[in-house]
């Protein structure tokens, strides 16, 4: 589980913002809470969190900071290509022109803090902890200086000496140096083959995060493979008010040659497939499957939804569904197939894009009661002020993201605002009471 995350010098994010799952009031309903047993007692931990805000105010640069995190730590970096990151492009004194990601998270029993800065040539900071009795204890530190030397301190928390898990990590801390001081230790650790960090890297491997755009990759794949999801999928569909009473998925073998002329294929994908003789490639939701054997003879593979219309039934492509529905066909996989040993943290921007309130609500509420066994959580983002409801909400899962005179994104929970009751909330930030709303100047 996701228990604290900081950024700062990312995209519209300056100085440091502090987002955290940690309950600020005693009496938060249990429904809302996940308790965790911690070397320093029971923790109740959030399963949900929700960004509101103006356009343009830093929400969507909030989830990207997640996301480039952790496909830098999950993915690494090749030598000599600096880090990518794209930092903040206003100027302070008191303020490096470094990024600095840090995370507190869960996972089968430990807490860790794992956190690393950098610019875009080179990290200059990695440390990675676990919390014991005594506090938050070093495992490895790292620091790297602008000429690009590396010390790396390994403590015994990590692997004492002379064990082999031990050696490892010697080695290779002394491989990091300028060629590749864009690369983690971390990484370097777990792409040989280290055990201690096996975990951690599955639970950044876990983070997954979707954007408006963001389609599911493989989805008639898993539905023609597993008849429950796609049962699953059909049930909640009609249950939603679609129009939609059942979907399949249908194949069909094509001719390859055929197929590339009638789909006017860029030159380069057709030389590719040829190229890889076997594989899987998506367009527009179809996906075709070309093997090996027969580069000229391609399977073509797609979801068909099924409409009762005047008692006879029709079968429409995804082209021809509506935005909300295939807008609902990425998101339902994310209340699926839950169990005890999952640990997902889905981070959806705009969880709300053409969906009706009533829609986001019970995609949301579903979530929370079939997380409830789990350690997933969801974090997301929305413009629908209507889900700011303290009867489907706790106070402590909602912040207010909104930029300041200096054009820095900053953002501020809602508990630390004193509501009475919660009839008034969507009107009072409509009002202003709690900031994060767009000023719209007179005169246009």
């Amino acid at each position: 589980m996701l228990l604290k995350y900081i950024v700062s010098n990312y995209k519209s994010i300056g100085h440091p913002i502090e987002f955290s799952m940690f309950p600020t009031e005693e009496n938060v309903e249990d429904k809302y809470l996940k308790s965790i047993e911690t070397k320093m007692g029971t923790w109740k931990i959030l399963r949900r969190g929700g960004f509101f805000g103006p356009n343009a105010s830093g929400k969507t640069s909030f989830v990207e900071s997640l996301k480039f995190a952790r496909d830098f730590i999950v993915k690494g970096r090749q030598s000599d290509t600096g880090t990518g990151v794209n930092l903040y492009k206003g100027s302070f004194q008191n303020l490096e022109r470094k990024a600095l990601f840090q995370f507190m998270f869960f996972i089968e029993g430990e807490v860790y803090e794992y956190g690393l800065s950098m610019d875009e040539i080179q990290v200059y900071e990695e440390w990675l902890y676990v919390l014991t009795s005594k506090g938050l204890t070093p495992m490895f530190t790292r620091v790297t200086d602008e000429k690009g030397k590396t010390q790396i301190e390994i403590e015994a928390k990590y692997a004492k000496k002379p064990s082999e898990e031990r050696k490892l990590a010697e080695v290779l801390k002394n491989s990091i140096q300028e060629g590749q001081i864009n690369q983690l230790y971390l990484y370097k650790l777990y792409d040989n083959g280290a055990k201690k960090v096996r975990k951690i890297m599955e639970w950044f491997k876990g983070i997954q995060v979707m954007f408006p755009t963001t389609t599911v990759r493989g989805l008639p794949l898993r539905m023609n493979h597993d008849r429950d999801f796609q049962s699953f999928v059909s049930n909640s569909l009609e249950k939603l008010d679609t129009g939609v009473t059942k979907v399949s998925v249908v194949s069909d073998e094509i001719n390859f040659i055929e197929f590339a002329e009638k789909m006017d294929l860029p030159k380069e994908i057709i030389a590719d497939i040829e190229e890889k003789k076997n594989g899987i490639i998506s367009i527009n939701g179809k996906y075709f499957i070309f093997g090996r054997k027969d580069i000229r003879k391609t399977v073509l593979m797609q979801i068909k939804f099924e409409h009762r219309l005047n008692d006879e039934v029709f079968q429409f492509n995804i082209e021809d569904e509506s935005d909300g529905t295939q807008r609902l066909l990425d998101l339902l996989p994310i209340i699926f197939g839950m169990n005890e040993k999952s640990h997902m943290i889905y981070c959806v921007d705009e969880i709300d894009r053409s969906l009706h309130t009533k829609l986001s609500m019970y995609l949301l509420n579903k979530f929370l009661k079939e997380a409830n066994n789990t350690c997933n959580q969801i974090i997301f983002t929305a413009h629908d002020v209507n889900l700011i409801n303290l009867n489907e909400f706790s106070q402590n899962e909602i912040w207010f993201v909104e930029k300041n005179m200096l054009g820095e994104t900053k953002i501020k929970p809602f508990s630390d605002f004193d509501i009475k009751d919660g009839k008034n909330v969507i009107k009072s930030y409509l009002a202003g009471r709690f900031g994060a709303i767009p000023v719209i100047k007179g005169g246009i």
